[in-house]
Formats: C-alpha cells, sequence, structure tokens
C-alpha cells in the first residue's frame, strides 16, 4: 500500500508544476523565445520521435551504470570521483554542443543532459569528500550543497531554464541544511525548519519578481517549500502550527488576485494538514472542538456556495445582439433648425447667427 505513496507525491507534484505552467502561460509570463521554448515556431521533431529518443538513452544509461556497478567495488577511491566528473564533463560537452541548435526538442535535451551533469558534480564532491579524505557527514553535505549550487547557478545563468532552476534550488536548500547542521551539532530542528520557511518565501518572491526565471518554476518551489518547512518543527513546537497556518492562509488570499489554482490548491492542502494536526495533538481526547471545526467548515464551505451564485446572479448581463435578419438600430441624424434658433450650449455663448 505505501509504495504507491512515492508514487502519488511525484503525480501530485507534476500536476502543481503543469498547472502553474499553464497558469503562466495563460498570464503571458513565459520567457518569449520560441526556439529555446518551443511555444511558437515550427516543430520538426515529432514528439513520438523525441520520446522514442529518451527511452533509448534511458536503456543506455542504465546499461552504463550497471557495467560500472559490477566493477564499482574493485577500484579505488579516487577512480570512483573520476567516473563522477568524467561523467559531468561528458553531460556539459554534449550540452555544449548541441546547444547550437534551434530546435526545441534539443533544446529540452540540453536541460535534461546540463541537469545530469549537476548530478555528476554532486557525486565527485560527495565521494571527494567523504571517501577520499574521509571527511565527516555534516562537512561533506554542505560540501556538495556549495558545489551544485554554484555549478547550477553557473549554468542557469548560461540558460534559464526550469531543469537548471530546479537544480540551483535543490542545490541552495542541501547547502542551508549542511550550515545548519555544520554549526550546531546537533541541529535542532526548529532551525531547519525557519530557515527553510524563509528561503521558501524568499524564492517565491524571487520568481513572482522575475528575478529567477522562469516564474512557473520558481513561484510553486518556494511556496511548497514554504508550507512544507514548518512541519518539520510543529510537533516539538507548538507555536509553529500559527506560522504553517498563517503561510496556508496567505497562499489562499495570494490566489484569487492572481487567479492561480495551483497555489489555491497548495494553500487548502496545508491548510488541511495543520489544522488536522494541531487538532488531533491538541484536543484529541476531547469531541466538542473537532466538533466546532466540523461544523465551522461545513457552514464557510455553504457560505462560499451562496457568495458564488449571488456573484453570478448580481454580474450584469452581456448587451444583446440584434436579431439575425434584423438591422441594428441606428441613431437618426438630428433635425435641422432654422439659423438664429439655435440654443447656445452654454449661457455665456453668443448664439450662432
Amino acid at each position: 500500500m505505501f509504495a504507491f505513496v512515492p508514487v502519488l507525491v511525484v503525480v501530485i507534484v507534476a500536476l502543481i508544476f503543469a498547472g502553474s505552467y499553464y497558469w503562466a502561460r495563460r498570464q503571458g509570463l513565459l520567457t518569449t523565445e520560441p526556439a529555446a521554448e518551443g511555444e511558437q515556431g515550427k516543430r520538426r521533431i515529432s514528439l513520438l520521435t523525441e520520446a522514442v529518443a529518451y527511452v533509448g538513452a534511458i536503456l543506455l544509461l542504465a546499461g552504463g551504470v550497471a557495467a560500472i556497478g559490477q566493477r564499482w567495488s574493485s577500484i579505488g577511491k579516487w577512480w570512483h570521483v573520476g567516473v563522477f566528473a568524467g561523467a559531468a564533463a561528458f553531460f556539459l560537452l554534449v550540452g555544449i554542443i548541441v546547444r547550437q541548435v534551434r530546435e526545441p526538442a534539443i533544446q529540452r535535451l540540453v536541460g535534461v543532459v546540463w541537469f545530469l551533469s549537476v548530478a555528476g558534480v554532486a557525486g565527485a564532491v560527495g565521494y571527494a569528500t567523504l571517501d577520499v579524505h574521509e571527511n565527516l557527514g555534516t562537512f561533506t553535505i554542505l560540501a556538495v550543497g556549495v558545489a551544485v549550487a554554484l555549478y547550477s547557478a553557473a549554468l542557469w545563468l548560461v540558460r534559464p531554464r526550469a531543469l537548471q532552476n530546479v537544480a540551483l534550488f535543490a542545490g541552495l536548500i542541501v547547502t542551508i541544511c549542511g550550515t545548519i547542521a555544520a554549526v550546531a551539532d546537533p541541529a535542532p530542528a526548529l532551525a531547519f525548519a525557519l530557515s527553510l520557511w524563509g528561503f521558501g518565501l524568499a524564492w517565491a518572491w524571487l520568481g513572482w519578481q522575475r528575478y529567477v526565471e522562469p516564474i512557473w518554476v520558481t513561484m510553486p518551489s518556494g511556496v511548497l517549500l514554504a508550507l512544507i518547512a514548518p512541519s518539520f518543527a510543529a510537533g516539538d513546537h507548538g507555536w509553529v502550527y500559527a506560522i504553517g497556518i498563517a503561510t496556508a492562509a496567505a497562499a489562499m488570499a495570494a490566489s484569487v488576485p492572481l487567479r492561480n489554482t495551483p497555489l489555491l490548491a497548495l494553500g487548502t492542502l496545508a491548510m488541511f494538514g495543520y489544522v488536522t494536526s494541531a487538532v488531533v495533538q491538541y484536543f484529541g481526547e476531547s469531541l466538542g472542538v473537532p466538533a466546532a471545526l466540523a461544523i465551522t467548515g461545513v457552514l464557510i464551505i455553504g457560505l462560499a456556495a451562496v457568495s458564488a451564485r449571488l456573484m453570478r446572479e448580481t454580474r450584469p448581463p452581456k448587451p444583446e445582439e440584434p436579431a439575425a435578419g434584423k438591422p441594428p438600430h441606428v441613431a437618426l441624424p438630428p433635425k435641422p433648425t432654422e439659423p438664429g434658433t439655435e440654443k447656445p450650449s452654454h449661457r455665456d455663448l453668443p448664439k450662432a447667427s
């Protein structure tokens, strides 16, 4: 049963980002570069051909990983680092070479291979710090985070696209967690929760201000992190529930003027989770408070339904179109008047002569 939980999480995240992409496209917030984004222009490679090519690439990578895995224990530690570093360099060069092709499918391939290059850098730095130099796990996490963040930032500056944005975001999260773990030992959960919560809000704001593109990746990533982060310490510190509930309410309120359905869905799910968890933790032995919350929820749903109906009924009707075969009403010209009988338009103006 629980084996389907990761799949469900992946599906929900994919739906959120797909909805954010649709919202950004409807609002005209996408980067207008047809060759790079594939939004416009003539498609020369079919989607089926692109999918088959990705399947072939996956099989190639799987075969290579399986072959290296059979000899992994028999090679030295520096060879481990060299394998990851070589893979990172290979994928980087592939992206640089094919980046000059202005075909949308090829441009998407560039994003994929550069994302794999970031993964190779993370593996190389991790094995170099943990296996070769035998450093502590906290220092390894910090080193991997800094390396991934710097490398992803350089790739994002060259090509500010979705996968490079995701890699940069992940690198910064690992850097923050590694810094907290290196400074405080043991690191309190409250430090992780508040730091990631603040970073999520800042990342969402940077996306909204168009400082970190694309907006349809930056905003939901930051909001998702800001909504999840308080849950890391809410069990030990009850006042953190207030932060989580306030953040969820702010996301729901912001979704109304923005007309952003994924943002509303994120805020609603977070609100449900935090309110339910708080009620179970503090009022688990009593039925009065849960019943009151349930009744209040029903009343709010009814109020929302009635408000929506009233707003729809009070909306001004659209102007009626002229019936078929009946000419529209045309204003008649004013009747001519005798010279000298026109009334002045203002009492201070003389009559026409």
